[in-house]
């Protein structure tokens, strides 16, 4: 039976080694994948692709005409990247190298919403760009795929009546957080660095449980405020499905998270997540997000390795 992991050789992101002019490791999603096949979780073909790229038609139930056109810019997409030696590079290159994996990334953030409502849990190696709003993107995200992935289950499985967002990604997840500022029908859980970028207190305002915590939190703190806080706000949410934006960036030696969290200590946080919602048989999708050390996709695939060895990742009954 296919394993609701989702993955495509298109998702890692090269552009004649200019990629490595920026911390976050762009070619981490194929790493993830490989590491689960020596882990031989992976096996053969016993996982999901999405079929296809998303479209504009697809990106225009979050994204303005206008954002969309301007990507048609190397300077528009250079700003969202952070890389200024971006706006000198042909658009039809970015578009193809760089964009493109992006497109399919979202693709399967969409379809791991499908899976998790199937399966009860789902992987997408790749997404959780948190931080892309309709029309004003940054941070390295430049399509909102977990709004995306949301509207994409309140549309097909009539059962989704609310969506939660747990998003512990060492930043802040403005993007969504801005878009769903209108709709009832989802709740955000976010813990983040609050003395780092994006420091967007606008859309802070519609986070439900909103957890801004200190420059260079220990371990210890950080685990106690996830296990002592997240339980309660599930219960109250009583969510049909789980976005998790399963950031890396929490880690020690990450370079712009802040955060004094060991590699042991992100599998014990994704494991709290998960034996939560699997104890509850609330399905979850997760999404990897950012993280900028070259440990980032070992612990990530070690995390998920974790998981299948303690059991929580099993198929249960579909609610769609």
């Amino acid at each position: 039976m296919k394993l609701p992991i989702i993955f495509h050789p298109h998702y890692d992101i090269g552009l004649f080694g200019l990629e490595n002019r920026h911390p976050f490791d762009s070619k981490k999603y194929g790493k993830v994948f490989r590491f689960l096949q020596e882990k031989q979780i992976i096996v053969g073909e016993n996982y999901f692709t999405p079929d296809a790229k998303v479209t504009d038609e697809v990106l225009l139930q979050v994204h303005t005409p206008k954002y969309l056109d301007s990507l048609q810019h190397s300077a528009t997409v250079a700003g969202i990247a952070e890389m200024h030696v971006l706006r000198w590079v042909p658009n039809f290159l970015l578009q193809w190298k760089f964009l493109n994996p992006m497109r399919w990334a979202t693709a399967g953030s969409i379809l791991a919403a499908d899976l998790a409502l199937e399966y009860g849990w789902s992987i997408n190696l790749s997404g959780g760009y948190h931080h892309a709003k309709a029309e004003l993107c940054s941070g390295f995200c430049f399509f909102a795929d977990i709004n995306l992935a949301a509207q994409k289950a309140f549309a097909a499985h009539p059962k989704v009546k609310k969506i939660m967002v747990i998003d512990l990604d060492a930043h802040q997840g403005n993007g969504f957080e801005d878009t769903f500022k209108d709709d009832p029908r989802v709740d955000t859980f976010d813990m983040y660095n609050g003395e780092i970028y994006p420091h967007d207190r606008a859309a802070a305002k519609y986070i439900r449980w909103d957890f801004p915590l200190k420059h260079g939190i220990g371990e210890l703190d950080y685990l106690n405020t996830l296990q002592k806080n997240l339980p309660q706000a599930v219960s109250d949410s009583c969510p049909d499905l789980i976005i998790y934006n399963a950031g890396s960036d929490p880690y020690e030696k990450d370079a712009l998270g802040g955060m004094r969290v060991s590699a042991a200590g992100l599998l014990v946080r994704d494991e709290t997540v998960f034996r939560l919602a699997r104890q509850q048989r609330i399905p979850i999708m997760m999404v990897l997000s950012g993280g900028y050390h070259r440990d980032s996709a070992s612990i990530i695939g070690s995390s998920i390795n974790n998981l299948w060895k303690k059991g929580l990742l099993q198929p249960s009954g579909s609610i769609a």
